[in-house]
């Protein structure tokens, strides 16, 4: 037996290679990020080959860093950014740009989708209790709809459509294109207790069942690191690959939120997740909240923003030149300089409101006129306070979702797990104990999406039993946060002003906003 397990983490922003001990400690890591374009306003797109190099590069990276030696690695599994792909021809050729989760062009064929369903005598809540999922932008299901109706040409020379899962999986030594059936429901044609494709919803909406990929459990051995490979990485030939799962389920299995009674997880990262585990088929009688798999077996329930800590980003990039040319000088982390400026201003931000949708806002509103903004302001308001409104809103955002998940019949969590980039704030995670009302706990692991494809990776290997083995091994708890009366308190009225924001712009404000912009840009 070896000493190392690699989880790959092909991400919004870059591609991450991280190195494990059998302890779940991190060994060795390396990072690229990846191009992103934006042709049009609420159109993302990435170079499916970027990802596959950048994969590589990172591998050879985290290698060399520490002088790893390839014998003692005992597995290779994957996890990527959801939602996303890329279609391929027969020679598996990539003949489209890969089309990211955050965009938003399947909106434009939510009047015909509606159609569709009202011919075949279906409601949208009728698809959600049949797949498990909403109609959103969010999903890939809808972007492969828009793809047959706006790009017919691209559509019929595709063979196949596929997942940064599949991508990297075969790129790495796979014998055929897999991806993971936890996240099969994406693709809004699947039975989501199952997650295998409906062809009752293929031909509602005309979609060819057999252009969608072959979907594996999380933990199959599906193929070995080939020679070429092996040259371009520095790993040894022959190293046995497994299929990984979605970024947030691996994330999930990451901080240990695979069935633990009470547990739930909240990820602050590119995007923002509230996941609630089931070990039975489960629904949202609201139709708001996402069904997908977990890498554990049983289902995860989610809460999904388009933005959060992409918005903290986007801040960054905007007001934030000074801080970041302090940290190059100074090598402290640009978002701690952040933190502790946010730190200055008081809880709510004297009145300071940030609204968080940059991409659209997903659960539990699901409109994708919605648009980002600070409300609020004075000739008072300081940096401060636009810093610490955005942690806030943010957080507001998780605590919609959460509400969410309660309507939809889960119980109160008494315990959040925290992953993201968030979860290196102590100022937010005591933010989001408060926020939540219920203590927030972070783990170990600086990546623990990467941490749970390497845990998958280790169970397929035979290294443990189940996750829930792999758990006790390699997860550990860093910090805890408990919430405090008044400080809860003050969040709550904050929070009333926040929903108020949102009802307030969304019946006339968002929708002249989002004609503008598609008029005129």
């Amino acid at each position: 037996m070896g000493k190392y397990v690699i989880g790959i983490d092909a991400g919004t922003m870059g591609v991450r290679c991280v190195i494990f001990d059998l302890t779940g400690k991190q060994v060795s890591s390396d990072y690229y990020e990846t191009p992103t374009f934006y042709p049009r306003p609420g159109w993302v797109e990435q170079r499916a080959e970027d990802v596959i190099e950048l994969a590589y590069k990172a591998v050879a990276g985290a290698i060399a860093k520490k002088h790893i030696d390839a014998e003692e690695i005992i597995s290779i599994s994957f996890t990527n950014q959801r939602t996303s792909f890329a279609p391929i021809d027969k020679d598996g050729n990539f003949i489209y740009n890969m089309i990211l989760w955050q965009d938003q062009r399947g909106a434009e064929i939510f009047p015909w989708a509606r159609e569709r369903l009202a011919e075949h005598g279906m409601t949208e809540l009728d698809l959600y209790n049949r797949c498990g999922h909403p109609l959103s932008s969010v999903q890939y299901g809808s972007k492969a709809f828009w793809l047959k109706l706006k790009e017919p040409e691209v559509y019929e020379k595709t063979w196949k459509m596929v997942s940064p899962q599949a991508m990297l999986t075969k790129a790495f030594g796979a014998d055929d294109w897999y991806d993971e059936e936890s996240d099969a429901n994406w693709w809004l044609v699947t039975n989501g207790d199952t997650f295998q494709y409906d062809p009752e919803l293929c031909g509602i909406f005309g979609m060819d069942i057999d252009k969608y990929p072959k979907n594996l459990k999380p933990g199959t051995p599906i193929g070995k690191v080939t020679e070429e490979v092996a040259k371009k990485t520095g790993l040894k030939a022959g190293t046995p690959i497994f299929i990984g799962s979605g970024d947030q389920q691996c994330g999930a299995a990451g901080v240990g939120n695979s069935g633990a009674p009470g547990l739930g997880s909240v990820c602050l990262g590119t995007a923002g997740l509230c996941i609630g585990y089931s070990a039975t088929p489960v629904r949202d009688p609201n139709g708001k909240c996402h069904v997908l798999g977990h890498p554990a077996g049983g289902y995860t329930m989610e809460g999904h923003a388009s933005a959060a800590a992409s918005s903290f980003r986007w801040l960054r990039n905007a007001i934030c030149q000074f801080e970041m040319t302090a940290a190059d000088i100074s090598d402290i982390d640009v978002y701690d300089i952040m933190s502790a400026t946010a730190a200055k201003s008081p809880i709510g931000a004297k009145g300071t409101i940030f609204l968080p949708w940059l991409a659209g806002a997903a659960c539990p509103h699901y409109d994708d006129n919605a648009r980002g903004g600070f409300i609020g302001m004075t000739l008072g308001t300081t940096k401060a306070e636009l810093l610490r409104a955005a942690m806030e809103g943010i957080c507001f955002e998780m605590r919609e979702m959460l509400n969410a998940l309660k309507a939809a019949g889960f119980s109160n969590f008494e315990t959040l797990r925290v992953t993201g980039g968030a979860a290196r704030s102590d100022l937010w995670c005591e933010m989001q104990a408060n926020i939540y009302g219920c203590a927030v706990e972070t783990v170990d692991a600086p990546e623990a999406t990467a941490l749970g494809a390497a845990m998958i990776g280790a169970v397929g290997a035979g290294v443990f039993k189940d996750l829930a083995e792999a758990s006790e091994h390699m997860v550990h708890l860093k910090k805890r946060f408990e919430p405090t009366a008044a400080a809860m308190a003050q969040y709550d009225d904050v929070f009333s002003v926040f929903e108020s924001c949102y009802e307030g712009l969304a019946k006339e404000a968002f929708p002249k906003v989002f004609q503008y912009q598609q008029k005129y840009h």
